[in-house]
């Protein structure tokens, strides 16, 4: 929710979620990434809220009525590193995968630089490795291009076609 004070996000995953999953029950999830901050409609962060009044924020967020989650349960949980990689950051925040003039070190995970590249994938853990030991041993092997299913006509037409079905 781009206007939360908290930046908070919900999942709404496929149901069942998981095995076994009684079929009256559902399963979402939900972070923030500023739970530091004061809420929007909970005057606390969200890392001192219950779940229930993690809840109540959400519902303003929706503009629902509290009834919707009155049989509700939410559990907070605290992982501090989980989201990281989606913190607000530059460009310059996170180093290339082999840093200019190195010639034996490089780095390879989910925190280095790939343009255009959406971190959270395992072609982004893959590319950062694929480039760190190409350049390193002067492989000189392309490293698969990124899919910018962003700038793809068909996907966007999915997408809406999909938003509103």
């Amino acid at each position: 929710f781009k206007d939360s004070n908290w930046l908070m996000s919900v999942v709404l995953y496929h149901q069942p979620h998981f095995s076994g999953q009684p079929k009256n029950v559902q399963v979402f999830w939900g972070y923030a990434l500023h739970p530091d901050r004061v809420g929007n409609f909970v005057a606390k962060p969200m890392s001192e809220c219950s779940g229930a009044e993690i809840l109540n924020e959400l519902c303003g967020h929706l503009n629902f009525d509290r009834t919707v989650f009155e049989d509700a349960i939410c559990i907070p949980c605290r992982m501090p590193y989980i989201t990281s990689m989606f913190m607000p950051r530059t460009a310059t925040d996170r180093p290339l995968p082999v840093p200019k003039n190195s010639v034996n070190l490089a780095f390879v995970s989910q925190f280095v630089e790939i343009p255009d590249d959406v971190v959270f994938t395992v072609e982004y853990s893959v590319r950062a490795a694929q480039t760190a030991v190409y350049r390193l041993m002067k492989i000189d092997r392309p490293i698969p291009p990124v899919t910018r299913h962003d700038k793809s006509l068909a996907v966007l037409l999915r997408t809406i076609e999909k938003a509103f079905a």
